[in-house]
This record gives structure tokens, C-alpha cells and sequence, in this order.
């Protein structure tokens, strides 16, 4: 019984060395991006529905006023399907307050939201993708 156990224990070290060792290998098989590197902070995007149709004054005017914002790094006016569509850092600016400056005059701005429209979505649950991609850069030796 004793040497049953010994050998268990062998071939689960053995295991659990090679599982590191081939993890340590797979974290490290490419070079890490330049945003992986730096550490960059991640970009957040709004998307607003508006109730009429702009003109191309009040887009202009809608797109400099966000363009002037504080952590807005890029904005989109399409008149043509009545969005407002915008990229920003959360800690510098709030979508509340995004949606305040688009919503100008008689303009009222509803955020779509992404997670109730149809269409093909991810099978694997983001908590598995992101588990594995902390463990990988964790793991980088680079």
C-alpha cells in the first residue's frame, strides 16, 4: 500500500511539473504587445440613439463638444442612423455625463445596449477568457 501511494504521488508531481512547465512555455512562445507592455488603460465605448434627425450643424457641434471632453478619445456622428458613437476612459469622464452633452435642444439620447440585441455571441463565458489571459501575463517572463 505504501509503495501504491508512493508512486501516486510520483506520477502526480510529475503531473503537476509538466502542466507548469508547458504553461510556463505557453506563456511565454510570443512576444507580449506593446499595450501588454505598457500596461495601457482599457478603452471604454458609448453608443447613443437619438429621437430625431440631425442636421450637419448639429452634429459639428455635437462632435466638438465631445471631442473637447476630458478622456474622450474619439467620437462618430452619423445623421444618417441618428447614433452618437464614443470612446473614452471611465475614470475620466462618466457616460452620464457623455449622454449630458449629447443631448442637446430638444435631443434625447438613449444608450444602446449591446447585450439585448440578437446575434451570434461567444459561447465561452468572459471570466474563462479573461482567467486565461491574466494567467498568461502573469506568467510572461518577457
Amino acid at each position: 500500500m505504501k509503495n501504491f501511494f508512493l508512486k501516486f504521488t510520483k506520477i502526480t508531481g510529475f503531473l503537476v511539473l509538466t502542466l507548469f512547465v508547458s504553461m510556463l512555455v505557453w506563456a511565454n512562445w510570443e512576444e507580449p504587445t506593446l499595450s501588454q507592455k505598457l500596461d495601457l488603460k482599457p478603452i471604454h465605448l458609448a453608443v447613443f440613439d437619438l429621437n430625431k434627425n440631425l442636421d450637419s450643424a448639429d452634429s459639428s457641434l455635437i462632435s466638438q463638444k465631445l471631442s473637447a471632453t476630458k478622456g474622450v478619445t474619439a467620437c462618430t456622428v452619423n445623421p444618417t442612423f441618428k447614433t452618437v458613437s464614443i470612446t473614452f476612459y471611465d475614470n475620466d469622464v462618466s457616460e452620464t455625463t457623455l449622454q449630458t452633452l449629447v443631448q442637446q435642444k430638444d435631443f434625447v439620447a438613449s444608450k444602446v445596449n449591446f447585450a439585448k440585441m440578437d446575434g451570434p455571441k461567444c459561447p465561452i463565458p468572459m471570466q474563462y477568457i479573461d482567467f486565461f489571459t491574466n494567467m498568461k501575463q502573469t506568467l510572461c517572463l518577457r
